[in-house]
């Protein structure tokens, strides 16, 4: 029940992630507009739209897979999944989150070397912001942390209830949403 829980409590926190990820977007796009308009018109520029663009974007995306966990919408085969035996389906959903689980990893530990290495060389852009890279690059490190948090997290719950031989709970919460398939049945 404590890993149900910590799930929920990390899906609520990906919800407010992507909300502040939102905002970040909407005032990225001013700043873009913004300086577009200031080009067209009076020859002026904001400079740096696009290496913020660039930050922005990265640190957004990175922030955004875990509330994309939340609601099940990384790719995947429901056609063909659905139509297998729950406890098939049960072992196909860990398999699944396992090899999310080493992709998480994989990318966090990689993005974390990067962002040392900056860090270490006190590393800037080579643009005319000469932003020190190991900001936008720690940012991006966080968001893959609380991505793999959350992996990890539904991953031991899955275990848990295979383990348990809740295969069907399983099912419900990490597999096919039964909307998904229902909705492409009636195409």
């Amino acid at each position: 029940m404590a890993l149900k829980s910590t799930v929920g409590r990390f899906d609520r926190y990906s919800r407010t992630l992507a909300i502040l990820g939102g905002w970040a977007l909407l005032g990225l796009s001013l700043y873009v507009g913004i300086d577009v308009i200031g080009r067209k018109l009076f020859a002026l520029s904001l400079q740096g739209s696009d290496e913020i663009g660039g930050y922005v974007l990265a640190i957004v995306c990175a922030a955004g897979f875990s509330y994309t966990l939340s609601h099940r919408s990384h790719i995947r085969l429901n056609a063909l999944l659905s139509a297998f035996p729950s406890g098939i389906q049960a072992a196909a959903n860990v398999l699944a989150y396992t090899l999310l689980l080493l992709l998480a990893f994989m990318m966090l530990w990689r993005s974390s070397a990067m962002l040392l290495e900056s860090f270490s060389f006190k590393a800037v852009a080579p643009t005319p912001l000469e932003t020190p890279l190991w900001i936008p690059q720690g940012l991006y490190v966080l968001g893959l942390l609380w991505f793999f948090l959350h992996v990890a997290v539904c991953f031991f719950h899955a275990v848990s209830l295979a383990a348990k031989g809740q295969s069907d709970e399983l099912n419900k919460t990490y597999g096919v949403e039964q909307s998904d398939v229902n909705e492409k049945d009636m195409r």
